[in-house]
């Protein structure tokens, strides 16, 4: 394996690691802190802050192309794809990334890079690494007979000790992440005096190169431009609630209505539930032992005698882990519902692997609808409540096309023939039942808000608005219902998905 190291690269390296065990306790600390000051981004210098004008999206534009220092590390990134959009084939397509990983890939020295762009690309870049090295064997399995089949165990050293370098310095989980890794920080515009409307964006990494992984990436970034406006109607809404302001409250939650409207249509235009999903859905897998191609987690080469002597296992990205999931979840008391765990953002969750200003903001805002009593305080009045269920009809509408998409992420259960395939399947179905439930509980949660309120006491139109809110969930309530008592139902939504 090829090297370029400096002679103090071991113990620049060790250096940081010890640093970020340290730093991962002065964390925990400022994170509690967060929720008390009101101060959510403790680290002012990283590329994800949390404000009411940029919202989740990073400070500055992502960095598209690393140094040329790292000139065969971006080689192999753009061999990486499968199919790599000019007509040709990348090294996923014939399963040939791991051995070009294990023979080429130099173990880069990153102990002298303390740029936060550079790290944030870094990180991306690495994290695509990691994800498309452990998981190779299961898309090609995929491929072939529509199960996952064993991941690969050992992340070799030449991936993990940078890595995990450069996850220590930004206080990150050294894997792919939602918003560092896959959407947010993995964009570059077309015309850079241009808004990020989806016409002007187009990914910088990709796994698979279909177009349902450009639509995925593209209208999760373009959906973005609104999380500066959904982050403001949230503090919005609290401040309302905590100066007791009736009026102030109405309209905090309309205008987060408004933007997460405005995020439900983008996303609807962009992703689409065409059965492409499955096809980029493997690389998004975590390797924690709930997953069955990762029965025992993974083992980060060279590193793990300067942090654990554990099998390392993280949390992957799905739809739910993009922070407006969570946001939702927080702001209106949610995470009461399903207590089976169907969201993952909460009880140490895919929050735990957000970038630390994310999750001091999340906690903070946990902290303070629970604390003030926000879904309380809408139920008080009949027209903050009909504002409450015109915003619980959005979220319905953005955790549905979650669902949607996980439906069709499925692969068929015919054919498991072996142990480790019928887990996976097993797995597979039963998180699926636990998010069809949640999706269910939000629209009897829609339906019993409409039932507690009096709405005789409203105006014609507010009444009507209601109707049809409740009419929607009623839907939603009635189809899933068929679904979770009838596993045949199951079945062939699952069938319906992958053949749409």
């Amino acid at each position: 394996m090829l090297t370029r190291r400096n002679p103090a690269a071991g113990f620049i390296a060790r250096r940081i690691l010890q640093q970020g065990l340290s730093t991962t306790t002065l964390r925990r600390r400022h994170l509690a802190s967060a929720v008390s000051n009101n101060s959510w981004n403790i680290n002012t210098g990283s590329e994800f802050t949390v404000s009411r004008t940029t919202g989740f999206l990073p400070r500055h534009d992502p960095l598209s192309v690393l140094p040329s220092y790292f000139e065969k590390l971006e080689e192999l990134l753009h061999e990486m794809t499968i199919s790599k959009g000019d007509g040709t084939y990348g090294l996923l397509h014939s399963g040939r990334f791991g051995e070009r990983i294990e023979r080429e890939l130099p173990l880069y020295d990153v102990g002298f890079i303390f740029d936060s762009r550079i790290l944030s690309a870094l990180f991306r870049d690495y994290t695509f690494l990691a994800s498309a090295y452990l998981l190779e064997p299961c898309d090609i399995q995929f491929r072939l007979a529509r199960n996952y089949g064993l991941a690969r165990r050992i992340l070799p050293a030449n991936i993990a000790v940078p890595l995990e370098t450069i996850a220590m310095r930004l206080n990150s989980s050294a894997y792919l992440e939602h918003s560092m890794s896959f959407t947010f920080y993995n964009y570059r515009k077309k015309e850079a005096s241009r808004a990020l409307d989806a016409d002007n964006i187009e990914p910088i990494r990709r796994f698979s190169g279909c177009d349902a992984e450009h639509n995925y990436i593209v209208g999760h970034v373009a959906a973005g431009q609104h999380t500066g406006s959904l982050v403001s109607a949230a503090l919005d809404i609290l401040q309302s609630v905590k100066a007791n302001s009736r009026s102030a409250f109405d309209s905090a939650l309309q205008q987060y209505t408004k933007s997460l409207t405005a995020v439900n249509e983008i996303l609807s235009k962009t992703i689409q539930n065409t059965g492409d999903y499955a096809s980029f859905r493997t690389f998004l897998h975590g390797c924690d032992r709930n997953q069955p191609m990762f029965s025992q987690g993974v083992l980060y080469e060279g590193t793990q005698e300067l942090v654990s002597p554990r099998r390392r296992q993280y949390l992957g990205v799905a739809q739910s882990s993009n922070p407006i999931a969570s946001l939702n979840t927080h702001l209106f008391q949610l995470s009461n519902l399903s207590p089976r765990g169907a969201l993952p953002c909460t009880n140490g969750g895919v929050d735990s692997q957000r970038p630390e200003n994310y999750q001091a903001f999340m906690a903070h805002i946990s902290a303070q609808s629970q604390s003030l009593g926000v879904q309380m305080y809408a139920l008080a009045s009949a027209t903050s409540a009909i504002e409450y269920l015109a915003a619980l009809d959005q979220v319905l509408v953005y955790r549905h096309r979650q669902w949607a998409n996980l439906r069709d992420s499925i692969p068929p259960q015919q054919h498991q023939q072996h142990q480790h395939q019928q887990l996976d399947a097993a797995f597979q179905q039963g998180y699926f039942e636990v998010q069809t439930r949640h999706l269910r509980d939000v629209a009897e949660l829609v339906h019993r808000t409409h039932a507690n309120t009096d709405v005789d006491v409203l105006a014609p139109e507010l009444r009507i608005r209601a109707e049809g809110i409740v009419h929607r969930a009623e839907m939603v309530r009635r189809s899933l219902n068929r679904v979770i008592a009838d596993p045949a139902a199951t079945a062939a939504a699952v069938a319906m998905g992958m053949a749409a």
